[in-house]
């Protein structure tokens, strides 16, 4: 187990290794009328060792910000998931879990409320998760579940997907048809005032850092309290309007910890307008970092990963996004399947209706809840293919942010 001292992504490495660099400087200083036998080679070798400290500094100041290597295993390539998921140990949420579910009709899943406190971005908002029916089953304690991380728009909170998009429905029928495995979905609050401040999920400059509290501290989370794959290979993302834009660019932030996306309605650049906050300050590269179409066009280090971009043609600007988006990506190992419907607009209605084949898309693309080993009588999961497009009944077109 790595001392905390030196945690790759600590803030007392990054102070340790600072601390020397002057220290190297300052020494040099101070001794050079002291000992004058080779001072002119100490010194080089002081200041040059000091200012790849500098160097280093600034990396590990970056890769903490970023989130590019999480570990030490990490960065030398030894930290890739297992095909088969270690042993399972209960989760903190399992005896809860196990109590709704003895409660809930057979073949329902059950939603539990809770307060994700993130570690790294330091916040703690209320949040939802759905567990599937198959959760808490005794033949089913020793699995890890696939995760979809569900994200809405602006207004938006986690209870739009459950109360307007009646999501634990949909995902009972979409797991017992069986065009879906079992999966656990994880609904965060995307801002510290939903009502009135659009976080557009990025990380703000100067300012509360979302897209680390939505990647980094919900994963850190769902892993511990709850029996979920750990790889990227069993994460996904799937939002609506805002949350469509969200879906996108969280699965194109370096780290690219998610194997597929669903943006709905969404776009592919941060929303500028009245009720949003200049996000990034004038920033133009940080503002680029967020915009996945160019992204796909200039990050040469992308992943293989899914995007699902669905819209209706009533509401102009996400389609015309998405196609931009979807030529962008030609080339890249970024794979685009574009959806738009001829009728519709940019409401719960559509959004409703493209839903369920998002939903198949994402569960294409991920991996199956895994055991420890197979075992006679361990329930077989079926692989899901992409539902057909679906057809949506014309609806007034109102703007992006309702």
């Amino acid at each position: 187990m790595v001392h905390p001292l030196v945690k790759l992504t600590g803030t007392t490495l990054i102070a340790i290794v600072a601390v020397t660099a002057v220290a190297l400087v300052a020494g040099a200083v101070l001794t050079w009328r002291r000992w004058r036998r080779c001072r002119m080679v100490r010194t080089v070798a002081a200041l040059a060792c000091s200012q790849l400290l500098v160097a280093l500094t600034v990396g590990l100041a970056v890769n903490q910000r970023q989130d590019f290597f999480s570990s030490w295993t990490d960065l030398a390539g030894a930290d890739t998931p297992p095909a088969v998921a270690p042993r399972v140990t209960a989760g903190a949420m399992d005896a809860r879990a196990a109590e709704h579910a003895r409660n809930a009709e057979p073949g329902h899943g059950v939603v539990l409320a809770f307060r994700l406190h993130g570690a790294r971005s330091k916040l703690n908002l209320p949040a939802l998760v759905y567990l599937p029916p198959q959760y808490s089953l005794h033949s089913w304690r020793q699995r890890r579940f696939p995760v979809v991380e569900f994200l809405d728009g602006f207004p938006g909170r986690p209870t739009h997907w459950t109360n307007s998009l009646h999501i634990q429905t949909m995902l009972d029928a979409e797991i017992r048809a069986g065009r879906m495995p079992p999966t656990v979905a994880v609904f965060p609050t995307q801002s510290t005032d939903p009502s009135t401040r659009d976080s557009e999920c990025v990380d703000e400059v100067h300012g509360p850092q979302y897209a680390t509290y939505l990647t980094s501290d919900v994963k850190q989370v769902l892993r511990r309290d709850f029996r979920v794959l750990p790889g990227r290979s069993g994460w996904g993302l799937i939002g609506y309007s805002t949350g469509g834009f969200c879906a996108a660019n969280l699965a194109l932030r370096r780290g690219f910890g998610y194997a597929a996306a669903a943006s709905i309605s969404g776009e592919f650049a941060p929303y500028t307008g009245p009720r949003v906050d200049d996000l990034f300050h004038g920033d133009r590269t940080v503002r680029e970092a967020n915009t996945p179409t160019w992204v796909v066009r200039h990050d040469r280090h992308l992943p293989a990963i899914a995007v699902y971009a669905a819209c209706a043609r009533p509401d102009p600007e996400p389609c015309q996004e998405g196609r931009t988006f979807a030529r962008a990506a030609r080339g890249s190992p970024v794979s685009v399947q574009k959806v738009e419907l001829p009728t519709g607009g940019h409401n719960f209605y559509v959004w409703r209706a493209v839903l369920p084949a998002a939903l198949d898309f994402l569960s294409a693309h991920l991996s199956p809840p895994l055991a420890p080993a197979a075992a006679p009588g361990h329930p077989k999961t079926v692989l899901p293919t992409p539902a057909p497009a679906p057809t949506a009944r014309p609806v007034a077109h109102r703007s992006r942010r309702p």
